[in-house]
């Protein structure tokens, strides 16, 4: 599916943006006069843009709220954070303007937040000797004292925390369930102000997380569900396999061996296994000045696992595998993949489902459904339905 753009990086993040409007957290045609102010493949020019649109639409939610449009105010907040977060998105690590971004991209939507009419935590869970950035969401019917079905639900390679209110905790809330959103090291303020790198044994963080919302009296703890975007679709099974209180598992999408998933996805870098350390960053260097989804995750790549060389981010890849890791899985699983999904070939969700012993579903989402991107970037309302249909009938909970 192409949106306005034909480079892929640049189609793919604007249908992203788009696709969180079910929750207010995009207007199409905001976004799509924002993309065509854009020089395509010129990454300032889209922070620029963005940047733009985020500022207006920042000013026009600061006048709803003086108003007293709460409603209003809200919207123009939650579609104001998500540009901010787009804007920033192919920025270096090191850019002072991601910074500058992501900071105006929490404030808009902790103020939208303060609108919210539903329960709402800003949390802050033990992890080693500091913390982990989370928000907590009630269910529409929110009560303290009764234990909920709560999804627990974390982001991947480029995620941040208030991404996962859109695509997880809005139809979470939704749905009856309570909902946990949390950083894992490597991402948002955890990685940009706390210096938490990315690391591959994920069972660490997210026990930290189910050890906080197990001590919760509004918790089920039998009905305790993980789901996570993107590369948390690797995350999240590697947690699960190390923590039989995670009771049902939701990959959105696949990851088995990342590596393998990345060369799979860029055939022309296989070469780097025969290749001495100089050379290897000499032809990344060359390869990524024609192809800027690769230039984009290389260097999100050094930024968030805290590397220094090109071809670093490739040897640390091959940690990040379920290898040896899937079969100790016991809950149930649901595995999804896009039929073009451009970071995850059909080879990958293959190995996963055959490693997994538990009991576990594969759901494909197609082009004729207009859900075959990465993520389902452009029919999250499928997605959705395919998800929690399948954790109701798990944990026999259906809502009125």
């Amino acid at each position: 599916m192409k949106l306005y753009f034909n480079d892929q990086a640049f189609s793919f993040e604007l249908l992203r943006a788009v696709s969180y409007s079910r929750y207010h957290g995009a207007s199409i045609g905001e976004a799509l006069a924002t993309a065509a102010r854009i020089k395509e493949g010129d990454f300032n020019s889209w922070y620029e843009e963005f940047s733009k649109t985020a500022d207006k639409t920042a000013l026009r939610a600061e006048k709803c709220l003086e108003g007293k449009h709460k409603t209003s105010a809200k919207e123009a907040f939650l579609r104001a954070h998500n540009y901010y977060r787009t804007a920033e998105f192919f920025l270096d690590g090191t850019d002072p303007r991601r910074m500058l971004n992501f900071e105006k991209s929490v404030t808009t939507f902790e103020k939208a937040m303060k609108l919210f009419k539903t329960h709402y935590e800003i949390v802050e869970i033990p992890y080693q000797d500091t913390y982990l950035k989370g928000y907590f969401f009630g269910s529409h019917d929110y009560d303290p004292k009764t234990p909920k079905p709560t999804l627990m639900a974390i982001g991947g390679y480029d995620s941040t925390l208030q991404e996962l209110y859109f695509c997880a905790a809005a139809p979470a809330i939704d749905r009856g369930y309570n909902c946990l959103i949390f950083e894992l090291p490597g991402q948002g303020q955890a990685l940009r102000t706390q210096n938490l790198i990315m690391r591959h044994d994920t069972e660490v963080p997210v026990g930290a997380a189910v050890d906080f919302i197990s001590k919760r009296a509004d918790v089920d703890k039998d009905a305790v569900a993980l789901f996570g975007m993107s590369l948390g679709g690797y995350f999240a099974p590697r947690a699960a396999a190390f923590d039989e209180r995670i009771k049902a598992v939701v990959t959105f999408n696949v990851f088995y061996d990342t590596y393998e998933s990345t060369l799979n996805q860029n055939p022309q870098l296989k070469v780097l296994e025969t290749l001495p350390n100089e050379k290897k960053e000499a032809l990344l260097t060359m390869a990524e000045e024609k192809n800027p989804s690769l230039r984009w995750m290389i260097n999100n790549g050094i930024w968030v696992m805290g590397l220094k060389h090109r071809y670093e981010v490739f040897d640390e890849m091959k940690k990040y595998t379920l290898r040896g890791v899937a079969d100790k899985i016991k809950c149930p699983v649901l595995l999804t993949i896009g039929e073009a999904d451009h970071f995850v070939s059909e080879d990958q969700l293959q190995q996963l489902t055959d490693s997994i012993q538990s009991p576990k579903t594969v759901y494909r989402f197609t082009r004729e459904d207009g859900a075959e991107e990465h993520c389902q970037e452009g029919n999250h309302e499928l997605f959705h339905q395919v998800m929690f249909d399948w954790m109701d009938d798990q944990f026999k909970y259906y809502p009125e």
